[in-house]
């Protein structure tokens, strides 16, 4: 095992500045914590936090960060975290951080100052910034609804997510078996690895397997996952497009639903004009009318997965945890018309 004084040795420091680098204390110059933490990453040095661990006893207390509290994606989730921890002792302090990094690093040290456990989080993207905190403090994190990036250091985190791409691949397939052949694609920001990128390579994916053309004046791509991001995404489809799509998959149900708005003040009809796909199965999918078809996913199931591998943590450090997926569903609602097959 890699030792500190071998960090210290390899960046030509001494050992109390290696410390206040990884623990963030005291004034150290920028090239000096730029040799020390590619001391650390090239010897793959963690630091020994049994001494921490012996220093106190579990709070029993979980962190959990949501982006959006009143989604009830996130709600379902929470159910099933709740159904495995609370009957174990533990309580959660729960943060909404509008899926803000400024707000996402700010609650994880008030998290780490209430000597939480662990955290359960979801977030729009996991940057650097998330890896760096966790590996500096070593406190578990299980992302949901999120896919983990590369990255160089050893950190205890893990994923719950569905195969994001696989899905809308699915719903590619769904859409061409409901006789579908010019196929749309509103998407939100590709840097969100899951519902981002991985969702439109989903698309691309599907489109290619069904032998359908690809256009990229039936391609938009928002800055957020929002109504008014899909609005704009469907007007900037209209606008570009020399031909309608008969179907327009959306990475989300609120931009499904700003699609069918937009739809609804440009006088196009759902479905008998334009059918609409979404994914999440929000509450507002079942609400709307027409009913959205989307893609459920993000059960309760997930944060009972979630706590689980939370509590494998705890119980072993040395944990390797890894990304798992979890089920998904496709739900027919009224949004999709069936067509009659063209050639």
């Amino acid at each position: 095992m890699v030792t500190i004084n071998e960090v210290a040795e390899a960046a030509g420091v001494s050992i109390s500045t290696v410390s206040r680098v990884m623990n963030q204390s005291g004034i150290v110059s920028a090239e000096t914590c730029r040799r020390v933490m590619e001391a650390v990453r090239e010897l793959g040095y963690i630091p020994n936090i049994s001494a921490k661990k012996a220093a106190h006893k579990s709070n029993k207390l979980i962190g959990v960060l949501f982006p959006d509290i009143s989604n009830n994606v996130f709600g379902r989730i929470m159910q099933g975290i709740n159904s495995v921890v609370t009957p174990l002792g533990y309580n959660l302090i729960i943060c909404e951080t509008d899926g803000e990094l400024e707000k996402e690093i700010h609650f994880l040290n008030v998290l780490k100052n209430k000597q939480v456990d662990g955290v359960i989080m979801a977030n729009i993207h996991i940057p650097g910034e998330h890896m760096m905190w966790i590996h500096r403090n070593h406190i578990p994190v299980i992302y949901v609804c999120q896919d983990v990036p590369e990255f160089d250091l050893k950190v205890p985190c893990s994923s719950v997510n569905m195969d994001n791409k696989q899905a809308i691949c699915d719903m590619v397939h769904f859409l061409y078996h409901m006789g579908h052949r010019q196929i749309a694609f509103v998407g939100g920001p590709l840097h969100d690895l899951s519902a981002g990128k991985k969702r439109y390579d989903g698309y691309m994916k599907g489109m290619k397997e069904c032998s359908l053309p690809i256009r990229q004046d039936m391609i938009a791509f928002q800055d957020a996952f929002t109504i008014d991001a899909g609005y704009r995404g469907m007007h900037e489809i209209y606008e570009k497009s020399s031909a309608l799509p008969t179907a327009v998959l959306c990475a989300c149900d609120n931009m499904a639903v700003g699609a069918i708005d937009f739809m609804y003040d440009n006088h196009i009809k759902v479905p008998e004009h334009i059918s609409v796909t979404g994914v999440d199965d929000t509450e507002l999918a079942g609400a709307i009318r027409p009913s959205l078809t989307t893609i459920r996913h993000a059960t309760p199931d997930t944060g009972v997965k979630a706590a689980h591998l939370l509590l494998e943590y705890l119980a072993a450090p040395d944990f390797d945890g890894g990304a798992f997926n979890v089920p998904y569903q496709i739900l027919r609602r009224q949004s999709v018309l069936q067509i009659r097959s063209l050639p």
